[in-house]
């Protein structure tokens, strides 16, 4: 499989139905203007750096360039292309002169003075204030990000089998009037080429997306990410661990029918996801389908053939959609402090197993005793119940318990839709308790893999350290054990300690 970063991508935008075109060899990049401007009636001073950092070694690359090619011409470079248009209300683009990495090229409508910028950390970011006063943005702007799935397809001409079609999500947002409402923001489309079935995508490409997400997020007031649904749960969780301190809207939307179809869904989840990425309310990652916003490290996928085809197990809905937008306030999350940090790594040593009545586990004893040092470093069970195993097979629990001593971190989950893992309250939930086992409470399996992934991955914690953290509410993945709902037959006294907690 190819990583997103190995392959071309294309960005679009349009204004009033004017597409412009550049092509660059550097993914979407920070732009940082200064006072002169080449043409002050078609490109009015907007916005510029308080402090303008100098340009690292190299030179950097424009995320977009006001040139007036045509929409979809071929890239002069084989790596990556860029096509620009703007959807929705006119409001200049912070992009410049297009540069070659020695010298930069003026191009028809390019700024002078422009200085691009390629941020060299995650820390990198570029502080902007208005020039004038009352001369800020009032329409606010929007970045989606379009790696393919159901919502891009169209029927081939030859054969009448869907498939996805680069463009195609474009040529159908320049036609939507409700993009060109007053009260919608400014899309800026980036399509990623060629594109690729979600199945195919994993940890380098999330990553790809969240750097895409951290260069930009200064010019944009909210995100998009449009991509299939069989792994978008994954994407998603994996994309609220990465983007730490996230103060911005990121919302992730597809698709059950193409949006070249008459009849389909894709129409209102891409209207909606805009509408949700410039509210300030919900500054998180969050998947929007179908009638409601969901917490995106709460969220799987639960239906194949409904259009209601995502749900929250263990939470509510942050918001749902009717007459009006009701939104559930009592589940936001503090703001967060400090600047955006991206943890683009995520260490992938998982493995998950579903356990079923009558499972040999020698097979799984040959797994743990055979795999190399540090080769096997997570293992995810999927167990019956509150977390239960067969009592009778004592040489299980010791194998989890050998599976522990060697630094692998052993976690429990649950088999059923909703409830939470409670291992101090069966006896052979003790039993893995003792061995060292953690428990998952009320984690999705998407959110227990994508945690243990991305803790793993920062590579400043110990096994041990992991294993305290996955309790933790770091995204309001997890409800803590302290609050978790009484188990059944508990007594008053646990009822009563518990009532009222309520961690998201």
């Amino acid at each position: 499989m190819f990583a997103l970063n190995q392959i071309s991508r294309r960005i679009i935008r349009i204004t009033s139905g004017v597409g412009r075109t550049t092509h660059s060899s550097n993914a979407i990049l920070s732009v940082v203007s200064t006072n002169s401007m080449s043409n002050k009636d078609t490109a009015p001073k907007r916005f510029m750096s308080s402090h303008p950092p100098k340009s690292p070694s190299g030179g950097g690359s424009p995320i977009l360039s006001n040139t007036n090619d045509i929409i979809g011409k071929s890239s002069d470079s084989p790596i990556l292309s860029h096509t620009n248009a703007t959807i929705g209300n006119s409001l200049h683009s912070p992009a410049g002169p297009l540069h070659d990495g020695k010298s930069i090229i003026q191009k028809p409508g390019g700024c002078d003075g422009t200085t691009l910028i390629k941020p060299e950390s995650s820390d990198f970011f570029i502080p902007q204030v208005a020039l004038f006063e009352d001369d800020g943005r009032r329409t606010k702007r929007v970045l989606v990000l379009c790696t393919g799935g159901t919502l891009t397809m169209a029927p081939d001409p030859k054969t009448g089998a869907l498939a996805p079609v680069e463009g195609a999500v474009t040529t159908y947002m320049k036609e939507m009037k409700e993009l060109q409402n007053e009260s919608m923001p400014e899309v800026i489309v980036h399509e990623y080429t060629p594109f690729y079935d979600s199945s195919d995508l994993g940890p380098s490409d999330w990553a790809v997306l969240a750097n895409d997400i951290k260069a930009n997020y200064w010019h944009f007031d909210g995100f998009v990410v449009l991509m299939g649904t069989d792994t978008m749960a994954y994407a998603a969780t994996a994309l609220s661990f990465m983007l730490e301190n996230l103060n911005k809207p990121v919302v992730f939307t597809g698709s059950q029918i193409p949006l070249s179809e008459p009849y389909n869904d894709a129409r209102r989840n891409l209207i909606m996801s805009l509408i949700f990425a410039t509210r300030d309310s919900i500054p998180e990652v969050s998947i929007f389908f179908h009638d409601r916003l969901l917490r995106a490290c709460r969220a799987t996928k639960v239906n194949t053939h409904r259009l209601m085809a995502f749900d929250s197990p263990n939470i509510e809905p942050l918001a749902k959609i009717g007459i009006t937008i009701d939104e559930n306030e009592h589940l936001s999350l503090p703001r967060a402090r400090g600047a955006l940090r991206v943890h683009a790594r995520m260490d992938t040593r998982l493995l998950t197993i579903r356990l079923v009545p009558g499972f040999d586990d020698g097979v799984l004893r040959q797994l743990v005793d055979g795999a190399k040092e540090d080769a096997l470093k997570v293992l995810v069970l999927q167990l019956y119940g509150t977390g239960n195993i067969p009592s009778v097979k004592k040489s299980f629990v010791q194998l989890l318990a050998d599976a522990v001593e060697k630094d692998i971190l052993v976690v429990a989950s649950t088999q059923c839709f909703t409830g939470s893992v409670m291992m101090g309250h069966y006896a052979t939930g003790v039993a893995l308790k003792e061995a060292g086992v953690v428990s998952a409470n009320d984690m999705t399996l998407e959110a227990i893999s994508c945690k243990a992934a991305y803790l793993l991955g920062r590579g400043d914690l110990t096994v041990k350290e992991v294993s305290k953290l996955m309790d933790v509410s770091l995204r309001g993945e997890v409800t803590p054990s302290e609050s978790l709902n009484p188990p059944p037959l508990s007594s008053a006294y646990q009822r009563a300690s518990r009532k009222g907690k309520k961690y998201y």
